[in-house]
This record gives C-alpha cells, sequence and structure tokens, in this order.
C-alpha cells in the first residue's frame, strides 16, 4: 500500500516554489562590467601595469600580473578575471577586494605556478 502526501504538505511545497519563483524574478540583476569600463577609471593599462611592476607572487617571482594575454598581443584580459568587480561608484575603499594570487595565470599557462617564460620549461 503507497502513502500519499497530505494535500497540505503538496500545496505548502507549491506555495514555497511560486514565492520563491517571484522573488527571485524581482531580484536585481549583477551587471557584469567590462575591462573598457574598468579601464575607464583605472586605466589605461601600461599605468595599472607600471604601478604593479613589482608584484611578488607565492613562488618567489616578480613582475607585473596586468599584462597582455597572449603576451605577444595588444590584448587586455578582462578585468573580472582577477578581480571582484566593486559597486559602481563604490561607496568606499572597504569594499575593493585585490586578489591574493594570479591564479588566472596559472590556469592559463604558467602551470609551473610561476611566471617565467614558457620557453623555459617548452
Amino acid at each position: 500500500m503507497q502513502k500519499r502526501f497530505p494535500m497540505i504538505v503538496v500545496t505548502v511545497v507549491a506555495v514555497v516554489i511560486c514565492v520563491g519563483l517571484a522573488l527571485a524574478a524581482q531580484a536585481p540583476k549583477s551587471t557584469k562590467i567590462g575591462k573598457d569600463q574598468c579601464l575607464g577609471c583605472h586605466g589605461p593599462f601600461e599605468k595599472i601595469a607600471k604601478a604593479t611592476e613589482n608584484f611578488k607572487t607565492p613562488a618567489g617571482d616578480t613582475s607585473t600580473p596586468h599584462r597582455y594575454v597572449p603576451h605577444d598581443s595588444q590584448d587586455v584580459p578582462e578585468c573580472t578575471e582577477c578581480h571582484i568587480q566593486h559597486p559602481i561608484p563604490p561607496k568606499d575603499k572597504s569594499e575593493v577586494e585585490k586578489p591574493k594570487d594570479v591564479q588566472f595565470c596559472y590556469d592559463g599557462c604558467h602551470h609551473m605556478k610561476n611566471l617565467q617564460s614558457c620557453k623555459t620549461c617548452h
């Protein structure tokens, strides 16, 4: 003999799902901004690279993490690959989180977790 859920349980579950969907539809959507908008305030890119030229990685390498990708191009990577987007305008500097490492570089090319040239190993 199969047990059936009481109708009240089915009704409550349906109401919870509907309320959740309605709230999700009303929630403001976060807008991801692109590198052009970031560089409009923080740029130009060359200035950022110069300001961070003494960045030291956990592996001990010193280099700017702000590089064109691929390095022989003029392509600026999306800032949100490493940085967490802050509100625009930021209310105060405490809202700005700086990345603690260069995982984007490690995941992309520098799989030995250093910033040495690919030609060093390959």
